[in-house]
């Protein structure tokens, strides 16, 4: 699928769920206004949209294809017999579905509890960092992002503005370098700057 193009949508009858072979796809809500609130960004090697399928309802979200994507699908009745078979499946969904469990309790934590700088901070001191470098680089583009924080692009730039004037990190496009990264905790974890 390419970029942008719609895999699902909130409310489409649950056939099946899908495996994310290669690119990123989303999985957000969106308000009749247009407001997109992004719940899961998936990676290559997870599996996505199960929840539905044992719920034998629609799915409760949308899915789009943040980049150039391959999906593999997984028929419902298909899948069902397969976990009938094999544990070793069914442990492996549980995993996955624990593992989203684990984020969206984050997010909700993040969009009620925390402010923005805040919500940044974490999101920053989860991605990788460069090989003998405290660079970490975004996984995805600042509006995408603004959307996963639940902000606004101006918010999420005031924000990314404000760790940067506190020589807390340099931005450089996509690349940011973590200057204080005991500061960048301290704030991930509430303090305020």
């Amino acid at each position: 699928m390419h970029k942008g193009e719609m895999l699902f949508f909130e409310g489409d009858e649950a056939t099946g769920f899908y495996l994310l072979l290669e690119g990123k796809v989303r999985v957000y809500k969106a308000s009749p206004e247009g407001k997109e609130q992004i719940l899961h960004q998936i990676n290559p090697g997870q599996i996505f949209a199960e929840v539905a399928i044992f719920e034998g309802q629609r799915y409760p979200a949308n899915c789009s294809a943040l980049q150039d994507s391959v999906v593999a699908f997984f028929p419902q009745n298909d899948f069902i017999k397969l976990i009938e078979q094999s544990p070793q499946i069914s442990l492996k969904i549980i995993a996955s579905m624990a593992g989203f469990l684990r984020e969206f309790t984050e997010t909700v934590e993040n969009l009620s509890l925390k402010e923005v700088p805040a919500r940044i901070a974490g999101y920053l001191l989860k991605l990788p960092l460069k090989e003998n470098d405290d660079t970490v680089t975004l996984d995805m583009t600042k509006a995408e992002l603004a959307k996963k924080l639940g902000t606004q692009s101006e918010t999420f730039s005031r924000g990314l503005r404000k760790l940067s004037d506190q020589k807390i990190i340099k931005v450089n496009g996509k690349r940011i370098l973590i200057l204080d990264r005991n500061r960048l905790i301290d704030i991930a974890e509430g303090e305020k700057i």
